[in-house]
């Protein structure tokens, strides 16, 4: 809510909030604003009210009412609550179009982080297609591609799921990676334990089950009939450490080092020799320093940089 907010009345504000709180889209900044202002008695009787008034709506309607439905207030009218939510028609048009999706898009070079309806916080790392939505038996998150790190508020009623084709990360109060690119799914965790389950037409299978320091690694079309590789063990503290722009590699292929690294840039990395290519390496990088990790990596090599006006080369 902007500064002129506050010149609005409370019924007003009260209007602008749930429209916002429906909508389940707030920023991190925008969630904590949002709290300070419920912190006065005055304000939550008016957002009580216009709840109230919602679900009064919606039998009329035929639908769901909102949950935990609280006492109602006496000290505003349904004509003035009726008058806020038709403010100039935008907060009513912000609750009818609500989608049932929210998507969370970030470019090459971007990452985002938000606060989810109930307090949850999802970070979405460079080049990432993340959805989520929230209904009465669980949390759904949907990571079409890319990476996300996920702090779960505990809530055992309504697990805490991130879908990835045919599988399901499932938590109830933890904090854990899920990683997809080029077909491979990785998922670590940095605190509690998480389940990774197969969908198939007759149910879920338990694939594993993972607890804070492990990473497990697997083709996101994992075969029914194929064994699941065990987990692996790594530091709590490198689980999603891309958010600060720290990276690390076990025995992986330049190759992969170089999609990775590229997708924090517009100026690309290129490699000379394709032979280069297929070499594996144990490597960290702090990709915020982007010339720093190119020597680093190219001293690994034995190879020498090549920076050019449009992309840099490594080369023999």
């Amino acid at each position: 809510m902007s500064s002129d907010a506050t010149k609005l009345s409370r019924q007003d504000q009260a209007a602008k909030w749930f429209a916002a709180e429906r909508a389940g889209v707030m920023l991190v900044e925008q969630r904590a604003e949002f709290d300070a202002w419920k912190a006065d008695p005055r304000n939550m009787a008016a957002l009580d009210a216009m709840r109230e008034l919602w679900d009064d709506l919606a039998v009329l309607k035929g639908s769901e009412p909102t949950p935990a439905k609280k006492p109602r207030s006496l000290f505003l009218p349904a004509a003035a609550a009726v008058a806020a939510l038709l403010i100039g028609g935008i907060a009513t048009a912000s609750l009818m179009s609500a989608p049932a999706d929210t998507p969370i898009v970030t470019a090459e070079g971007q990452q985002k982080t938000q606060s989810m309806p109930d307090g949850s916080v999802i970070a979405v790392n460079v080049a990432s297609n993340v959805s989520y939505k929230f209904t009465e038996t669980e949390r759904l998150v949907t990571l079409s591609e890319g990476e996300a790190a996920f702090s779960v508020k505990p809530d055992p009623d309504k697990p805490f799921v991130v879908r990835v084709g045919g599988l399901e990360v499932r938590a109830v109060g933890t904090s854990f990676n899920v990683r997809q690119r080029d077909g491979v799914l990785q998922v670590s965790v940095s605190e509690g334990q998480v389940q990774l389950c197969r969908m198939t037409g007759s149910g879920e299978s338990v694939i594993a089950n993972l607890s804070a320091g492990q990473l497990l690694r697997l083709p996101a079309s994992l075969p029914v009939a194929a064994t699941p590789p065990s987990p692996v063990s790594i530091p709590p503290s490198q689980v999603s450490e891309w958010r600060m722009r720290v990276v690390t590699y076990e025995d992986a292929t330049v190759r992969e080092v170089i999609e990775d690294f590229n997708r924090y840039f517009d100026r690309k990395l290129l490699v000379a020799q394709p032979e280069l290519l297929d070499r594996r390496v144990t490597i960290r990088l702090q990709v915020e320093n982007r010339e720093g990790a190119i020597d680093t990596l190219a001293a690994l090599l034995d190879a020498r940089v090549i920076r050019r006006k449009n992309a840099d080369s490594l080369a023999n």
